[in-house]
């Protein structure tokens, strides 16, 4: 026995038979009680705080399709210990998924739910709009500096490598990619200041199909709110379309259906569709592949991940074409 999780099951009045690593942050737990699931985290106490603000808003609003996070016996949802956190849940165990719709669709239904329930129309003021836009422009800017300093580099060197090689020929697109994004960003921030207003929801934060479990009754379970915290609709969808677009095989006609599930919860406004296609649009998965690219491993397959990211890029801007609203495509 772990003397750490036993200390831990304490708080909860557990004691445990059985203590099993099935995952490198997850414990299974078995107890007389029942069988239970440790999370080991690494959030802060603020992170901390989102979260179990996030499990009490979903719970008070009776919304279910999650695995609840269970108090301990003083009632906290979160313990500290060791520089982690740690909380606890009901074991569940997984089935495959079986239904007529893809488990990203089902998942997308889930969280058009989720933010209609916390949507709130909150004020724009100009400062607070310009901050939110100076960071984001900052960030994606730095990014782009690294992608540009990495292709000066590549043309300075003797020999190319296939990977420089991929990714200087394909520069031009990461250049159209980050203006289309900085153009449907200041279309949001145009459209957000003339309305004087912007919604707000509880967001997940981090929501893919390795985050929603399928139960022995077929219902889909969510978890994993430890990024939660309130933002826009919009930073949600992409950061799930993101994560959700392999699946998909990049088929619009599915990720489509994806965002017609969410809207009969949701509908977007043409704002929310604008700060949507700035976020897909951006090439920050080409960012992080030179990150991983420049930590070593396996030329051919840094270079087989690069082109895979590409080709997702450039029918990520042809999706955006269809999704951004009437005016863009005019424009276009």
């Amino acid at each position: 026995m772990n003397p750490l999780y036993e200390a831990i099951l304490f708080y909860y009045d557990l004691q445990p038979r059985a203590i099993e690593q099935v995952g490198q942050k997850l414990i299974r737990v078995e107890t007389d009680q029942g069988m239970f699931a440790l999370k080991e985290t690494d959030i802060d106490r603020m992170r901390a705080d989102e979260f179990v603000h996030a499990i009490r808003k979903l719970t008070k609003l009776r919304f279910r399709q999650f695995i609840p996070v269970l108090p301990t016996k003083f009632g906290e949802y979160t313990l500290f210990a060791r520089d982690k956190s740690y909380y606890l849940m009901p074991w569940v165990n997984e089935v495959d998924y079986h239904s007529r719709v893809s488990i990203e669709e089902a998942i997308a239904d889930h969280l058009g739910v989720i933010h209609r329930l916390t949507v709130k129309t909150q004020p724009a003021v100009k400062e607070s709009l310009d901050g939110s836009c100076e960071r984001l422009l900052a960030r994606w800017d730095r990014h782009f500096l690294e992608m540009s300093r990495f292709a000066d580099q590549a043309e300075q060197n003797r020999y190319i490598s296939p990977f420089e090689l991929t990714f200087l020929t394909h520069y031009g697109l990461l250049e159209q990619l980050a203006e289309g994004a900085r153009n449907q960003l200041e279309k949001w921030y145009e459209a957000t200041l003339e309305k004087r207003s912007y919604r707000s929801v509880l967001t997940h934060g981090r929501l893919s199909r390795h985050h929603a479990m399928a139960t022995d009754t077929n219902e889909l379970l969510l978890f994993n709110f430890e990024q939660a915290s309130l933002d826009t609709p919009a930073r949600d969808l992409a950061s799930f379309c993101r994560r959700s677009f392999p699946y998909a095989l990049w088929e619009e006609d599915e990720v489509f259906r994806w965002l017609h599930r969410y809207e009969q919860h949701l509908p977007l406004l043409d704002s929310e569709k604008h700060l949507l296609c700035a976020y897909l649009l951006y090439p920050d998965p080409i960012y992080y592949a030179i990150g991983d690219y420049r930590h070593g491993g396996n030329e051919l397959e840094q270079v087989r991940r690069l082109e895979k990211r590409i080709i997702a890029m450039r029918k990520v801007q042809r999706f955006v074409s269809k999704l951004a609203p009437a005016e863009e495509k005019k424009e276009a």
